[in-house]
């Protein structure tokens, strides 16, 4: 199946440096975006050793014949990015406390393979309609499904946006997985929160029915939708057209 492809990425309009990271390799059909935190250099640290271990720990897979073999890789290369951040951490005094979310999509023939940790998001877009893959690893999310909080009363939860889960927190860390199959005329969106806490999935879906299959025009058209709904984080976005 063929696919057109293209990432960017942007400071925001408020952030004095860019802590997201992201990667595409199409020879490896393999695609990441990660979002670092911690402050200082730690963030821009983080999410990069995310991007370069995940990729160097699917470098090969020509001896797995599943998506289950391949998704059972990719979870083992995402927590040996965890390990390796909480390691770097541990050497340097001004890395403590580093941390990344990371999104992962993998696409095998008609399959789409996605494993994520954080609020770093995947969006399927099939017939003008958009769908949330990813699910955020956010407090207020995970009250949203204990049924502590509506969705309406999240969105003004003071908590709103604090993580519960993110590579470089701890040794021991879960992995969401997903499998998917994608069809001829399908968009993906990978992005970080830089675009999401700005654009709705209305204004992002706009954005792309407009532009579509063009991936260039689609992700440079978001992140300046971001930031002039005011940039207040960094902001990345892969575009990914499935070619009908």
């Amino acid at each position: 199946m063929d696919i057109k492809v293209y990432g960017n990425t942007n400071i925001g309009r408020v952030r004095k440096n860019n802590e997201d990271a992201y990667g595409i390799y199409p020879d490896l059909s393999l695609f990441i975006v990660a979002d670092g935190l911690g402050g200082h250099a730690g963030g821009e640290v983080a999410s990069r050793l995310a991007v370069e271990t995940i990729k160097d720990g699917l470098v090969s897979t020509e001896s797995y014949r599943s998506s289950a073999e391949i998704t059972e890789r990719i979870i083992e290369a995402i927590k040996g990015a965890n390990n390796r951040i909480i390691q770097r951490a541990s050497m340097m005094y001004d890395l403590k406390g580093m941390g990344t979310t990371v999104v992962v999509v993998k696409l095998e023939e008609d399959n789409a393979m996605i494993a994520h940790v954080g609020d770093s998001r995947m969006y399927l877009i099939r017939k003008n309609k958009i769908t949330q893959i990813t699910k955020d690893h956010t407090v207020v999310e995970e009250y949203i499904r204990l049924g502590l909080l509506t969705l309406q009363e999240a969105l003004y939860h003071p908590n709103r946006h604090m993580l519960s889960r993110a590579l470089g927190v701890s040794y021991d860390i879960d992995v969401d997985v997903a499998d998917i199959q994608i069809a001829e005329g399908d968009i993906i969106i990978l992005c970080t929160d830089g675009l999401t806490n700005m654009l709705s999935e209305k204004e992002i879906l706009s954005a792309i029915t407009e532009l579509m299959p063009s991936p260039e025009k689609i992700t440079d058209r978001l992140i300046t939708l971001a930031n002039n709904h005011g940039g207040i984080d960094n902001i990345t976005v892969i575009t990914i057209c499935v070619d009908s």
